[in-house]
């Protein structure tokens, strides 16, 4: 799509205004043989794990690491393996809500996976779709560098920070990715870090954000990062929590969506097109009570979206599904939803795009570090103001 002349690109309050972008029809290319978008077999599953204690439970996650496009789904059916006498696994995902993204959806992919530290339930929608990560990998990564300088009996080396900081907390790629994969030993290194994490269906790729996964891949990530009973120590969870809580604003959708008071989450989000796979939008991480360290750790990813915001809205509706189910309470006003944003056209600058979310054109360099930081906007990326409504 062109640049429009001087037409002026609607402003998004925050991600309410999804609704305003119309999911366009994708021509994909052939995914591979454990991507196909007709696994009708594989709609809905829910796993548990013995409760008795949650740092046993998670331990036990973690180590047991060994799709199908929404328009295929019709019906959906949840089944429960129950190891604890007394621990109860919701229906997160029934047969009507899954139903219903393939009513309304049509086009798009997606798969989720949650694990539940409280009861050692793990839930998965589309448990064997393959996808790509985008820079929900980038979590992997800071991951693998904080492992490795604990194998060294260190923290986090000053390089190290002025590289994690930019790649998390704005999403910037390269030099800083690229670097890190580099310090970490490419993709022999993160080959070993996901092994120690129970990652068994991730398929690591220098070209990072093309990397071939599992949701149930990425929720074991996060659990290991986030939560105790994984490889990683205390003192590298608490790092990996502050960079991961401390997102920009802009970019705290995803698995915020539903979330009630009285509960963190630490995240990261992965937006950016692929030929073949149009937009791929995920968002992983782990939302716990405030004070304490239970809650559920959670991914939801998700390609063939027409824009960014197209598959924010896909995401966002499962993370409410499981909010409302797994934390429970009415969801509390998120500081992404002051976000003042508009989706960009092929062509634009982001001296044009500073204009249209409300900015002088000179501050063009604010509006881009929110958003994640690209040489030149790309067609159909949600590209905010740094300056948030009420501010």
């Amino acid at each position: 799509m062109g640049l429009m002349g001087a037409r002026r690109v609607p402003v998004l309050v925050g991600v309410l205004a999804a609704g305003l972008f119309p999911v366009g029809v994708l021509a994909a290319s052939a995914a591979p043989a454990s991507t196909s978008r007709a696994i009708a077999t594989d709609l809905s599953e829910v796993g548990g794990s013995a409760a008795t204690g949650q740092s046993a439970a998670v331990t036990r996650a973690l180590a047991a690491g060994a799709g199908a496009s929404a328009r295929a789904v019709t019906a959906a059916s949840a089944t429960t393996t129950r190891l604890g006498a007394r621990s109860a696994c919701a229906p997160v995902f029934p047969a009507a809500f899954v139903a219903s993204l393939a009513r309304d959806f049509p086009q798009q992919r997606v798969t989720a996976s949650v694990y539940d530290t409280r009861t050692g339930c793990w839930y998965a929608l589309h448990g064997g779709l393959r996808i790509t990560t985008a820079s929900v990998i980038k979590a992997s990564v800071m991951g693998a560098v904080l492992l490795r300088g604990h194998d060294k009996g260190r923290g986090l080396t000053q390089w190290e920070r002025a590289r994690i900081s930019p790649m998390i907390t704005y999403s910037y790629n390269n030099p800083y990715v690229s670097d890190l994969l580099g310090r970490v030993g490419g993709v022999r290194g993160m080959n070993g870090f996901d092994r120690r994490m129970g990652a068994t269906r991730t398929t690591n790729s220098l070209v990072y954000g093309a990397t071939w996964t599992t949701a149930k891949d990425r929720t074991r990530i996060a659990l290991g990062l986030l939560h105790s009973g994984g490889p990683l120590r205390a003192r590298g969870r608490a790092e990996a929590w502050r960079y991961m809580s401390g997102v920009t604003p802009t970019q705290r959708w995803g698995i915020t969506a539903g979330v009630p008071a009285g509960w963190q989450v630490a995240l990261k989000n992965g937006f950016y097109p692929m030929r073949g796979y149009g937009w791929r939008v995920g968002s992983t991480g782990f939302v716990r009570r405030t004070g304490t360290d239970s809650g559920y750790a959670v991914t939801i990813m998700t390609d063939h979206n027409g824009s960014q915001v197209a598959g924010m809205r896909l995401v966002e509706r499962v993370s409410r599904r499981v909010a409302s189910t797994v934390a429970g309470g009415r969801p509390a006003p998120r500081v992404v939803d002051r976000s003042r944003c508009v989706s960009t056209r092929a062509g634009q600058s982001w001296r044009q795009v500073a204009g249209e979310v409300g900015l002088p054109a000179s501050r063009w360099a604010d509006v881009r570090r929110v958003s994640g930081g690209n040489p030149r906007p790309l067609s159909g990326q949600r590209a905010c103001s740094p300056v948030l409504r009420g501010a």
